[in-house]
């Protein structure tokens, strides 16, 4: 599956696809290989003789290998590399179509190959190498880690973010520079690493660039390391050990309906000790995959602490939730209601603490199902949405216009259920900050008004009269609990209702983009615990 794309302004790259499905329930990472002589000789060269082809198709790389502009590296600029960096990702020279809220449409996530932004890295040979190392003083946030073989940093270099580096044969001010960056602390051998966070490694060597070389890298390097949203330039954590071998894979399944359906399933090791368990149900985000939201939250490595079960289900089209409830959809209220009754049957689950969260989409997705279906659901912690509907201007609107909220409030007709919500946001997301009119404010009054809790006018744009959350929360408290990022820094507001239940709170992680930070699941879960559903619809929290 080797290609040459052509970009519209003479650029050129060889892509190599490993296998020829699009769309999977697992992740794929990006690399990009920064040589100075790219012809089809050489680059069959490099997929055959040094591993390349065989490595991208063991760990399901998506390979990208440049033609160096005119000039050579040493005359290219990151808006060249930009464009190698996005066109990795669409197997077409065209841009994605867009929906008028500027969301990619449906078609067009389906039709490109996916590889995810926080695993993508680079390795550079020759004058690539020192294109490469400049990228990643330049552009921290595109690459989780970087290789190169030789190559030095301008001698003007004064700062990097933190970056996994694998630095051969480089000179002494280029393996201090990572070094520094990287807040080394400990050396093993020929690595330097961070005590806090030990993926913040340089690694020194003389190896030679030869068929064992990228192997080596993967192996030690770059497979164990990610690079997360969390800041302007980005955080390194650890990535996830193999799917297959974490997690009951159910792929395109029946057992539900007629339908083909995917999700995978993790159950605690404890699950023998007679008691019933928790389940916690999460939905990945538009474009994404299970692989891809059990990566982002490690909600199962909680459970596995915990004693929860933790399942990530697959949207029914394998690209988004149906969170609005377009009839003209697939209906995936009705397919994870099924999902959830057949856990149950299979597994000691209690069904009085069964929670949601989700992220992006998959997080208006856990509020449409809780609306939905209140009665089975005991608690939700979204992550990063707007309301679960379809978007349009973002002025006062009617929640009778919102079909999941319409359906929530006629499920209150027969019974006036509560629901308890652990709300996540982002400071640099683009609907941030709350004010008046703002796509926030709707499901931040929605919920408010859902749980009984007093409905304060939100601020106009431009006059925050210092809140920038729309109205301050009975409580408010500040969050430092992440040691390995000791900078993430959680603003918590909470509201009661006149029986003083903390029943919605409204969570500002400052500085986080659209991601999933490390302590977003473990602070909406501590919350959540705590309530149960009774089989009457009536919620009980636990003391």
């Amino acid at each position: 599956m080797l290609c040459l794309k052509q970009f519209r302004h003479g650029e050129r790259m060889y892509i190599f696809y490993p296998g020829s499905q699009q769309r999977t329930p697992f992740k794929r990472s990006g690399l990009f290989l920064l040589m100075d002589e790219v012809n089809e000789q050489t680059v069959s060269a490099m997929l055959d003789q040094y591993g390349l082809e065989q490595l991208c198709l063991d760990e399901d790389i998506i390979l990208g290998i440049p033609v160096p502009p005119p000039g050579g590296w040493n005359n290219a600029s990151s808006s060249t590399m930009r464009i190698f960096y996005d066109g990795l990702s669409n197997p077409e020279d065209t841009p994605f179509e867009l929906s008028r809220e500027g969301i990619p449409t449906l078609a067009s996530m389906l039709r490109f190959w996916h590889a995810m932004n926080d695993v993508r890295y680079v390795i550079g040979l020759g004058t690539g190498a020192s294109y490469a190392l400049r990228l990643a003083a330049e552009q921290p946030a595109w690459w989780a880690g970087l290789c190169a073989f030789g190559g030095s940093l301008p001698p003007e270099t004064r700062s990097i973010a933190p970056m996994p580096a694998w630095l051969s044969a480089c000179d002494a001010f280029t393996v201090k520079m990572f070094c520094q960056a990287n807040q080394t602390d400990t050396q093993d051998d020929e690595i330097c690493y961070c005590h806090r966070n030990p993926w913040q490694r340089v690694v020194t060597t003389p190896l030679c660039c030869d068929a064992s070389a990228f192997r080596l890298v993967w192996n030690r390097l770059f497979r164990h390391v990610r690079r997360i949203n969390t800041c302007s330039t980005g955080d390194i954590t650890s990535r996830m050990e193999d799917a297959h071998q974490i997690f009951r894979c159910f792929i395109e399944d029946e057992r539900l309906d007629s339908t083909p359906h995917t999700w995978f399933e993790h159950i605690p090791t404890d699950t023998a000790l007679g008691r019933k368990l928790p389940m916690v149900v999460f939905f990945h985000g538009g474009s994404d995959n299970p692989a891809e939201a059990a990566e982002m939250t490690r909600l199962h490595d909680l459970g596995q602490r915990e004693g929860f079960i933790t399942v990530y289900p697959w949207a029914t089209n394998r690209c988004s939730w149906n969170s609005g409830l377009n009839p003209e959809l697939e209906d995936d209220i009705s397919y994870i209601a099924a999902l959830i009754q057949s856990m149950l049957r299979r597994y000691p689950i209690d069904p009085e603490r069964i929670y949601l969260s989700g992220f992006s989409n998959g997080a208006a997705m856990a509020m449409s199902m809780a609306l939905c279906h209140p009665g089975l659901i005991a608690g939700i912690f979204p992550i990063d949405s707007n309301w679960p509907g379809r978007r349009g201007a973002y002025e006062e609107i009617d929640w009778h216009t919102v079909l999941p909220f319409a359906k929530g409030m006629e499920q209150k007709a027969s019974c006036d259920y509560l629901m308890p919500i652990w709300y996540t946001y982002g400071s640099r997301e683009l609907s941030y900050p709350v004010r008046r009119g703002s796509s926030q404010q709707h499901q931040y009054d929605f919920w408010k008004m859902y749980n009984h809790i007093t409905i304060r006018p939100t601020p106009e744009v431009g006059d925050a009269k210092g809140c920038d959350y729309g109205v301050p929360g009975d409580l408010q408290e500040t969050l430092y609990p992440c040691p390995t990022f000791p900078k993430h820094r959680y603003e918590v507001q909470r509201f009661y209702d006149s029986s003083d239940r903390n029943l919605y709170n409204y969570v500002v992680m400052y500085d986080k983009g659209h991601e999933v930070a490390p302590m977003d699941a473990v602070l909406g879960w501590n919350y959540v615990r705590a309530f149960r559903r009774l089989s009457d619809g009536t919620l009980k929290q636990l003391a």
